[in-house]
């Protein structure tokens, strides 16, 4: 069974998000799984009620402290196709490559601004607390340090893998064509 999460805290987003999200998964991946949202509102049986928060996007890690085969995704993301090939690897912490998508690569700006080539619009794990705990024991510094969660993982050594797929795609993308998986990153577009 592999789990499936999504938060949904504060106003940014509705519940219809939490919705499509869950109806675009049952249509779109195949494997025995169960839909979860963490919250600070509950409203369905599926609902987890967040119990610790932290500001702004930081609350998704708390998801790293769950165990077992899981798959994470953002509300502001469009499912298209099948997603079944997100469950091939439970092994590494996995997050979304978005190089691609970057056009300052490495430079000045980028190093000054601890930028990051990490997206963690989808993430996968079976176990890693560690990463968590990371996070939590020195949360204060790291929410100062860091724009978002994206850069403390680039950023302090954690050991992650990305996804080896082309199916993920931004909306940003100079290129962009409808994939299995389209990431509006904060920005979405009906």
């Amino acid at each position: 069974m592999i789990n499936i999460y999504c938060l949904k805290w504060g106003d940014k987003y509705d519940r219809k998000f939490v919705t499509q999200l869950k109806t675009n998964i049952e249509k779109h991946f195949t494997k025995n799984h169960k839909f979860h949202c963490l919250t600070d509102k509950p409203e369905k049986d599926y609902d987890i009620p967040l119990v610790r928060q932290f500001p702004d996007v930081w609350n998704k890690l708390q998801f790293l402290n769950f165990i077992g085969d899981s798959l994470y995704f953002d509300l502001d993301i469009d499912i298209h196709d099948n997603i079944d090939f997100l469950a091939e690897d439970f092994l590494n912490f996995t997050v979304i490559d978005s190089r691609k998508w970057k056009d300052n690569k490495e430079d000045l700006k980028f190093k000054i601004t601890s930028n990051t080539f990490v997206n963690t619009s989808i993430m996968r794990w079976s176990l890693s607390q560690d990463i968590y705990q990371k996070f939590a024991n020195n949360h204060d510094t790291f929410i100062r340090l860091y724009k978002g969660i994206d850069r403390f993982i680039y950023n302090e050594n954690i050991s992650y893998k990305y996804f080896k797929t082309d199916k993920i795609v931004s909306w940003q993308d100079k290129n962009y064509i409808k994939k299995a998986i389209t990431l509006y990153n904060g920005r979405y577009k009906n």
